[in-house]
């Protein structure tokens, strides 16, 4: 009951509104590996990561014991919460988030072990972020709520893009913590944290081209 309590203040609010934008996540996170590369090397102690309050983080939707509930056909939602549409669930944020990292890394020339390896993580941490936000149903929502104004609902998408392009930096950074792939440098990690976000960001905004 609770969740579903935070999940409607959220559905008839302004859309993550109290978020740093994706850009600046992305230079906040670059400024946590500025921190996070040096430790690892021994150099020096990790620096903590201060990000704003975000209103979004009370979305999630949740059981009597605080676990995140995915959508099950039937499922009963709270008054103006849709399912997650397909193409932009969890799964789908991660696998976007994945397919830049890849590409990346494959580009670099990282070893298929360590790839393999450093997707997993990947995966891990950001789905973890994601279910805390309930970015599926926080996203379908926010499409699919009726607009007086069109351009509000685009409005909206871009800053859910924002907004979960910056959850896919920090979910991101938080994989690379104790990764071999912090020897690579400041400049690789950042790069790679930074595509990551990119895809994530860039399958929200699909929602306004034309037919979507």
């Amino acid at each position: 009951m609770q969740g579903e309590k935070r999940l409607i203040s959220i559905i008839i609010g302004a859309p993550v509104a109290a978020t740093a934008s994706y850009r600046a996540k992305r230079f906040c996170s670059r400024l946590r590996l500025s921190s996070l590369v040096p430790l690892v090397l021994g150099a020096c102690v990790l620096m903590p990561f201060a990000s704003p309050a975000l209103q979004a983080k009370e979305i999630s939707l949740q059981d009597n014991q605080g676990q995140y509930q995915p959508y099950t056909p039937g499922m009963k939602l709270p008054d103006g919460v849709f399912p997650p549409m397909k193409g932009y669930t969890h799964g789908d944020l991660i696998a976007a988030a994945q397919a830049r990292v890849e590409a990346f890394m494959k580009a670099q020339k990282v070893d298929p072990t360590l790839i393999r390896e450093s997707l997993i993580a990947l995966a891990t941490h950001l789905n973890t972020r994601l279910e805390k936000e309930g970015a599926e149903y926080q996203i379908s929502s926010w499409y699919q709520k009726p607009y007086d104004d069109p351009q509000a609902r685009n409005r909206s998408v871009e800053r859910l893009g924002e907004h979960f392009g910056g959850v896919a930096v920090d979910g991101a950074a938080d994989s690379l913590e104790g990764s071999p792939l912090l020897y690579k440098g400041r400049e690789f990690c950042s790069d790679l944290i930074g595509v990551a976000g990119d895809g994530v960001h860039d399958l929200i905004v699909t929602l306004n081209k034309p037919g979507a």
